[in-house]
C-alpha cells in the first residue's frame, strides 16, 4: 500500500481514537479505494471487528472531527462480514488481529454471473431515479452512481472469470487477457474514476452515455463468457 506522509498520519490518528474508545477491539481494517488510491478516494472506509458491545454511534462519534470523512462498519468477534467479505479480504490491516478477519470473511463464495448481470440491472435503476429526481444534487448523485454500478458489473464479472476472491482493479486488470485486459482499463478510467469520482460525465447527453458504456460492460461480460465457454 503506497499512502503518503499525511495519509499515514491520518490512519494513525484514526486507529488511536478507536482505540481510545474501545479497548476490546480486535482488528482496524481500511477498505476500499483510499487503501489503494488515496489521492483519489473521497472518503476513508474502515471496518472494526470488537468483542464489545459498544453501540456503533460511539465508533462514528470518535472519527466525526476529520478533514476527510470516515466511514466505521462495525462487526462483532464472530460475526460474518457478508457482503463486506471481499472488500475486507482485499482490504489492508492497520491493527490488530488477522484471525479476527479471516474468520469473518472464511466460507465467503466468489462472485457468481448473476452477480455480475445483477449489478447491470441496478445501475439502469439508478439511471431511470436520477431522470425522475427534481433535485439537482440528488439527481448527480444517483447519475454517478449508475455509472460507478456498470464499473460493478464488469468487476465482478472479472472476478467470477478468474475465479478469485481478489478485487483490487490493478490484480484484476493484469490478469485479465486482452483485449478484456484494455476493456477494463477504460472501465476503471472512465467509469469509476472519471464519471464517479470526478463527476466528469457528459451531463448533456446522460442517456445516451450510460447506454453506450452498459453496452460495452455488456460486451465484457459476454466476452469472458465466450472464453470460459459458457
Amino acid at each position: 500500500m503506497a499512502i503518503a506522509t499525511k495519509e499515514t498520519k491520518l490512519l494513525e490518528s484514526i486507529v488511536k481514537r478507536l482505540l481510545e474508545v474501545d479497548d476490546k477491539i480486535c482488528s482496524i481494517s481500511l477498505i476500499g479505494s483510499f487503501a489503494w488510491f488515496p489521492e483519489l478516494a473521497r472518503d476513508v472506509d474502515i471496518v472494526v471487528i470488537t468483542e464489545s458491545e459498544l453501540p456503533c454511534d460511539a465508533y462514528l462519534d470518535a472519527v466525526l472531527d476529520f478533514q476527510k470523512p470516515v466511514d466505521i462498519v462495525v462487526l462483532r468477534r464472530g460475526e460474518r462480514a457478508k457482503g463486506l467479505a471481499l472488500a475486507l479480504r482485499a482490504g489492508v490491516l492497520l491493527w490488530g488481529d488477522f484471525e479476527a478477519v479471516k474468520e469473518a470473511t472464511n466460507n465467503m463464495p466468489v462472485p457468481t454471473l448473476k452477480d455480475a448481470h445483477d449489478w447491470l440491472a441496478l445501475a439502469r435503476e439508478a439511471l431511470e431515479e436520477g431522470l425522475s429526481e427534481i433535485d439537482p444534487d440528488r439527481q448527480d448523485k444517483r447519475f454517478r452512481t449508475a455509472f460507478n454500478l456498470l464499473f460493478e458489473a464488469a468487476r465482478v464479472a472479472a472476478m467470477w472469470f478468474l475465479d478469485t476472491e481478489e478485487e483490487r482493479w490493478g490484480e484484476l486488470r493484469r490478469h485479465l487477457p486482452q483485449p478484456l485486459s484494455e476493456q477494463f482499463r477504460q472501465f476503471i478510467n472512465t467509469l469509476h474514476i472519471a464519471y464517479w469520482y470526478d463527476g466528469d460525465y457528459p451531463q448533456d447527453r446522460v442517456s445516451d452515455e450510460f447506454d453506450r458504456w452498459q453496452n460495452e460492460v455488456s460486451s465484457f461480460i459476454d466476452g469472458l463468457q465466450n472464453l470460459k465457454g459458457f
